[in-house]
């Protein structure tokens, strides 16, 4: 178990420091990819207070970063866990909109990287892709881009010297990524914050096995780790916690 006034681990690459396990945030809102998802709607999307229960334990136990999805219930139950709890977290944001009202939606917390959403960077427009960099850039936080196609996409982008971060799925099954191993070679070659998503695989692989493979992988700078609930979170973050402890 962890006590409440233990630091999160921090990884430092490419004069960036980033915690190397996230909360992520996808359950809240019922991503598609998980199959309790209508159980998640119900649960989170419906009603308000629940996420922030979860996210205050996160918070007294350490885990204070987190991989947040820009939509406006998110930001509300991440500013109730703030205070509650008195902590301010770490956010490494997500979003399909202007940078600039993202960081304004969670002004009570503490941004400090922007990521483009898979929605937006899937569909190629490089052009729009390299405004929104400049954007994040300008506003004096970190620039990346999330992808739910790293080997198709990747390819086409890895020239853009503004992406500082890149957020793809990994996990030792090969679910929702059929070629891992080329993804972590683009990453390598780009060499670029790595965020793993989906290293559970939405919930389908072992939690022990998922771990122990992504944060075995050198290319993997960082997790972000969706949990549903404070009894998944204590099993899920304090498991990935000491695994990442004795790496």
């Amino acid at each position: 178990m962890l006590n409440e006034s233990k630091e999160p681990l921090i990884v430092r690459k490419n004069d960036i420091e980033i915690a190397r396990i996230l909360v992520g945030t996808s359950p809240f809102i019922a991503a598609g990819q998980f199959e309790k998802s209508f159980q998640y709607y119900m649960e989170f999307v419906m009603k308000r207070g629940k996420v922030a229960e979860i996210l205050s334990w996160c918070l007294l136990h350490g885990f204070s970063w987190i991989q947040a999805l820009d939509v406006d219930f998110i930001a509300e139950e991440i500013g109730l866990a703030c205070e509650r709890t008195r902590i301010t977290p770490t956010l490494i944001i997500s979003t399909w909109n202007k940078p600039e009202k993202a960081v304004t939606r969670f002004k009570s917390s503490k941004p400090k990287m922007v990521l483009a959403h898979a929605s937006l960077v899937d569909r190629l427009n490089t052009s729009l892709i390299k405004r929104f960099l400049a954007h994040v850039e300008n506003l004096g936080l970190i620039p990346g881009i999330v992808t739910h196609n790293p080997n198709n996409v990747l390819p086409k982008l890895k020239h853009i010297d503004k992406i500082k971060a890149v957020m793809v799925p990994l996990n030792y099954a090969g679910l929702f990524n059929d070629n891992v191993e080329e993804t972590l070679r683009l990453l390598r070659e780009m060499k670029v914050v790595v965020i793993a998503k989906k290293v559970l695989g939405a919930g389908r692989l072992p939690i022990d096995k998922a771990l122990q493979w992504a944060l075995s992988r050198p290319e993997i700078d960082s997790l972000a780790l969706g949990i549903a609930s404070i009894s998944e979170a204590e099993q899920t973050l304090n498991l990935a916690y000491n695994i990442a402890c004795r790496a």
